[in-house]
């Protein structure tokens, strides 16, 4: 071993090439070793683990990409695309204390308008999440479309090949019929689809605390179980109501259970209504801005205190409000 260590030192001295060689094997050896670990023990934390992800050495880590180079599918070749389409894969990941969906999305690397699209119906719910629930998480960023008629006319109206949507669904064009949903990849929501999505279109319509919440609850009158379509927002009488996202109003009227109440419709199917109110400060046919003043607070109808009754809903169904409002005043 002494001789062979000596021959091999005396190699070295002559051609200073192969300790250079010696030594980037020896640091690329390191690397994978500690890659490696790191993805064993990252195993522990998912349900899933793409293949892919293992592929993230430290020396990769540490080299800036090119100029014409990404780190998302397509990496790694040059001339501003891949040589191939990556076939969609969904996984489940398991929500684990104190995390949100954006923060799930940012920790794998994918935009919130992919994860809130296959796991929230139209964004409701996108700010609740409950520990231990099993969210879809594709390996690509993208979103699902319904094809109505034409996926050639929907693939040009996204922007995508045709081919390239058929090979991530792994569908062939002869089985696409009209109502099917196929996997768009790199489509994301825009415009107000997008705000309503990922949770941050309507505003909190009141300065106020939640003094009851939606969902089924005994009635403060009767004790009787009872499905309640929106959530209270107890606040002082006077405090002002304020539209939760832009629309036009279609009803300002009076009824016995609401009292004063407003009605006003939006975009992509949703419509909010604000109840027991002490003034109504539009009418039917007014074009309102999110954040305009409507009302004030009051307690008309049948309430036991001044409150705000507000309700979301989308085509004429109640959701949550607390699911879909922003969580930033």
């Amino acid at each position: 071993m002494l001789r062979v260590a000596r021959a091999l030192a005396a190699r070295f001295r002559r051609d200073p090439r192969l300790l250079i060689a010696g030594g980037y094997l020896a640091l690329s050896g390191l690397a994978a070793a500690v890659s490696l670990a790191q993805a064993r023990s990252e195993r522990g934390q998912f349900l899933y683990f793409p293949p892919s992800w293992a592929h993230r050495s430290l020396l990769s880590a540490m080299t800036p990409p090119a100029d014409n180079e990404g780190s998302g599918p397509g990496a790694g070749f040059v001339g501003g695309g891949a040589t191939a389409v990556l076939p969609l894969d969904i996984k489940r990941y398991v929500v684990k204390e104190g995390e949100t969906l954006s923060g799930i999305a940012e920790r794998l690397d994918l935009d919130l308008d992919t994860l809130a699209s296959l796991n929230r119906q139209w964004g409701s719910g996108v700010h609740l999440v409950r520990v231990g629930e099993e969210i879809l998480v594709p390996n690509q960023d993208g979103i699902y479309l319904a094809v109505e008629a034409s996926l050639e006319k929907l693939c040009a109206a996204k922007g995508v090949p045709v081919e390239a949507v058929l090979a991530v669904n792994r569908i062939p064009a002869g089985e696409v019929k009209p109502g099917v949903r196929l996997f768009f990849p790199g489509v994301q929501h825009t415009g107000i689809e997008r705000s309503v999505i990922v949770g941050s279109a309507f505003l909190r319509p009141v300065a106020g605390w939640a003094s009851s919440a939606f969902g089924y609850r005994h009635d403060p009158f009767t004790d009787s179980l009872q499905f309640h379509r929106g959530i209270d927002l107890a606040a002082a009488p006077g405090t002002a109501v304020r539209a939760a996202l832009d629309g036009k109003v279609t009803v300002t009227a009076t009824d016995p259970v609401l009292g004063l109440y407003i009605v006003i419709r939006h975009q992509v199917g949703f419509s909010t209504v604000y109840g027991h109110l002490a003034q109504a400060f539009v009418r039917p046919g007014d074009t309102v801005a999110r954040g305009a003043r409507i009302g004030q607070v009051g307690s008309t109808g049948k309430t036991t205190g001044p409150h705000l009754h507000f309700e979301v809903r989308r085509s004429g169904r109640p959701v949550n409000p607390a699911g879909v409002w922003s969580t930033r005043h």
